[in-house]
């Protein structure tokens, strides 16, 4: 059963998805999680800003459980798993507002641009997550070309994905990501070298 807390920043997540950070109030949190007043919601949070840390942090927290689990599986190679977490990050998208498969690119730009606290908080998170693709791109360095650069390589994924949901949601067509994950796989596996052919011996 989750805690009194927790379902405070769920409510207030879900509200916030809707109609974002600066027009959320702290009334229509109270409602949306069934506290009885603001006595009970001042119990949890000192302030909306205090309940805005928690909601950005829920996100990517509930991101780097789910969404970056394709990263983890240590039975698939790393280009292999770095492709698939861009499937499934693309298949989670939706036209109609965020999912569990991304960090709420829009919520957290607003609210980043809204508070410096916050913005420090989503660099630190969006850096979290790149750091998670580069070290599996570190991990695939022997089948990468000289060139590659792990770093700016998993910066440009977590810019791709995330410009992706964001012309999805624009557009009010999830398919259009498709075609986006298809170039951005395409681009990984520019930096992949060949395999070299297995050698097989022969009998004297």
């Amino acid at each position: 059963m989750k805690d009194r807390r927790t379902q405070i920043v769920e409510a207030a997540t879900a509200v916030m998805r809707r109609q974002g950070f600066g027009d959320t109030s702290i009334d229509e949190v109270i409602r949306e999680s069934g506290l009885c007043g603001k006595g009970h919601f001042y119990h949890y949070f000192k302030s909306k800003e205090e309940l805005g840390y928690a909601v950005l942090k829920l996100q990517f927290d509930d991101f780097a459980e789910r969404g970056l689990m394709a990263l983890r599986e240590p039975t698939v190679e790393p280009i292999e798993r770095l492709t698939r977490f861009i499937d499934a990050v693309i298949s989670a998208q939706s036209p109609h507002g965020c999912t569990t498969g991304t960090p709420c690119g829009a919520l957290a730009t607003e609210m980043a641009s809204q508070h410096e606290g916050f913005r420090q908080l989503v660099d630190a998170l969006f850096q979290r997550w790149a750091d998670q693709i580069e070290a599996v791109l570190w991990e695939a360095r022997p089948r990468l070309s000289d060139d590659a650069d792990t770093a700016r390589l998993a910066r440009f994924v977590v810019a791709t994905l995330e410009g992706a949901w964001f012309m999805s949601r624009v557009k009010g067509d999830a398919a259009n990501a498709a075609g986006i994950a298809t170039e951005l796989k395409r681009s990984v596996l520019s930096y992949a070298r060949e395999r070299e052919p297995a050698v097989v011996g022969t009998t004297q």
